[in-house]
């Protein structure tokens, strides 16, 4: 009876998940304000199938292959997500612009909250008991619960569809290893090549399927037969991603240039001396701090990474846990998330979404915390608490919306707005506003500080009657690098210290937190982030011109991509007169 109520438990943790994954989908309202999506959209939107599976299979005339569409001569994403959002929107109907993307950030959150399920199987063979309780479903209601992915289900990318392939890779190895049931081995030769097929990071992850084989040659002392497993494997994995990545290939084994060129691509972008936009952020940002800090206080939050500290010290510290009993399972979880968040911690590019493979393994580590009834119950109420607050920013307009309407009923026709390059321009097109009524003006700002930059960009500031910055994108990024910036660096500083001929009109927030009407104003915990002198910046703020009055979490200091997409901070600026 009771393996029979953890089940009906597990089914509502998934559907939890799921509807909250599902809660606000259309956050943006249509406006595709995610690039990364946006760019998958027109790219899903602009392929077509084939009619054969010859046709098909020919990198060279294959209308479903990006490549052979002038405009998406770079493509370094994994094809089977892409693949398989393109089959759905046609087969229901949704294949166009204004569609795809719903569908594809259902399918985010669909696989996503499929997880909970391989952690509960997981989390069975960890404990190494057959007799279910409750503590099995510890991990998956931590990793239902945990906000990074959250977030991400709401995002039409790969990155959930990795995470996916990555843990029931992970969950067919440990049963193949458990049972020696030869259908489990073939099942993860499967599920790892559609993980490469999503995103070609999957890669990182050969390593622990060594381990696995490694295991089961010391388990069974079959040195042919693991050969034989290993070959097999790799050959399975092989045909399988040659089928939903085929333009990755030229030929039946040639890489096509186009691929590789496209990884070449990418990897010029990052670097110490990247001009590149999306690069900048990262300059000067290497080190596991940077990183460790948004793993802790924003992608799985303070009360899961107590969690997952306790359940540590749990393990070494208690008399009832021996260390030589750990099950081979739980082992190779911990050494997945120590090896490959080293690995990805000294990249130059360490956004939170790349660490997302190691957040189910994190949660399997919930099995471990003491026998305390108390100390559970306080870890997942708070666990539990952060997670509807970051759950919030669904259930209102995006900040970008908030403005695009503020804009229209205070700034006046034909005024001269200025926008910064390299971020989404506000006001956006509403029902009966457009904002062709405004004269819009493009900041470059993240050129090199040269003479010419500024020669171009004086003169659009006399014209300017406003001043927008639709995130923090950019004076997030630029003023940490004054010896590159110096003179861009000067206007933020002298921006935001009310020195320069802008005066702050407006600041629209959409921070995690819980809206509080009757508070007539918003309570902001949590430290600014401004380019100006450090001791400035405040801990505590009192807003009394918020839209939405009540307690919140500021995450100003999180990493750009934490805030940029669905729940940016926006400031208006009127020239002095």
């Amino acid at each position: 009876m009771k393996n029979h109520k953890n089940k009906i438990v597990l089914i509502l943790i998934f559907f939890l998940a799921l509807s909250f994954r599902l809660y606000g989908i259309n956050w943006d309202n249509g406006h595709h304000l995610h690039p990364d999506e946006r760019f998958l959209t027109m790219v899903i939107n602009d392929i077509s199938w084939p009619d054969s599976l010859s046709t098909y299979l020919d990198t060279n005339t294959s209308l479903l292959n990006p490549y052979n569409h002038p405009q998406y001569h770079f493509f370094v994403y994994g094809t089977f997500p892409v693949f398989l959002i393109k089959f759905l929107a046609v087969v229901f109907k949704l294949n166009s612009y204004d569609k795809i993307y719903l569908l594809g950030r259902f399918l985010s959150a669909l696989f996503d909250s499929l997880n909970v399920f391989s952690l509960y199987f997981l989390s069975r063979l960890v404990l190494q008991t057959k007799k279910d309780n409750l503590r099995h479903l510890f991990p998956s209601f931590v990793y239902a619960f945990a906000v990074l992915p959250l977030q991400l289900s709401h995002f039409m990318a790969v990155d959930t569809f990795l995470n996916f392939f990555i843990l029931v890779t992970f969950l067919s190895l440990s049963f193949y290893l458990t049972n020696s049931k030869i259908y489990f081995l073939y099942l993860s030769a499967v599920f790892y090549a559609l993980a490469m097929a999503s995103k070609i990071s999957a890669v990182l992850f050969a390593p622990t399927i060594f381990l696995f084989f490694l295991a089961y040659l010391f388990k069974y002392k079959k040195i042919l037969r693991t050969l034989l497993l290993v070959v097999s494997f790799g050959i399975l994995s092989f045909l399988i991603f040659r089928f939903f990545q085929p333009y990755a290939f030229i030929s039946f084994l040639k890489p096509n240039p186009n691929f590789v060129d496209s990884l070449k691509t990418l990897q010029s972008f990052n670097g110490m001396d990247s001009y590149f936009p999306p690069a900048v952020q990262w300059i000067s940002r290497q080190g596991i701090s940077f990183p460790l800090k948004n793993i802790i206080f924003w992608g799985a939050g303070l009360a899961f990474s107590l969690i997952f500290v306790i359940a540590i010290l749990n393990i070494f510290l208690s008399k009832k846990i021996k260390l030589s009993k750990l099950s081979l399972v739980f082992v190779f979880s911990a050494l997945w998330i120590a090896t490959f968040s080293l690995f990805q911690a000294n990249q130059f590019v360490t956004t939170m979404r790349y660490f997302l493979p190691i957040y189910p393994f994190l949660a399997i580590f919930a099995i471990y915390l003491p026998q305390s009834k108390l100390l559970i119950k306080i870890l997942f109420a708070f666990h539990f608490l952060y997670f509807f607050a970051f759950l919030s920013i669904y259930s209102r307009p995006h900040s970008r919306l908030q403005a695009s309407t503020w804009i229209y009923q205070h700034l006046p026709a034909n005024s001269v707005i200025t926008n910064e390059a390299w971020d989404d321009p506000l006001p956006l097109n509403l029902p009966r506003h457009l904002s062709s009524v405004y004269q819009g003006k493009m900041l470059s700002l993240y050129d090199p500080d040269a003479p010419e930059k500024w020669l171009k960009l004086n003169p659009i500031f006399k014209q300017a009657d406003y001043l927008i910055m639709s995130s923090n994108r950019l004076w997030g990024s630029i003023p940490r690098l004054p010896q590159r910036y110096p003179q861009t660096t000067k206007f933020y500083q002298q921006l935001f210290d009310n020195q320069s001929n802008f005066k702050k009109l407006i600041e629209i927030n959409s921070y995690p937190g819980i809206a509080l009407p009757f508070l007539k104003k918003c309570y902001y915990f949590g430290p600014t982030n401004f380019p100006y002198k450090e001791n400035t910046n405040e801990w505590f703020t009192i807003d009394n011109q918020c839209l939405h009055p009540g307690i919140y979490i500021r995450d100003d200091t999180s990493e750009e991509a934490f805030t940029v997409y669905d729940h940016p901070k926006v400031l208006i600026f009127k020239k002095k007169k």
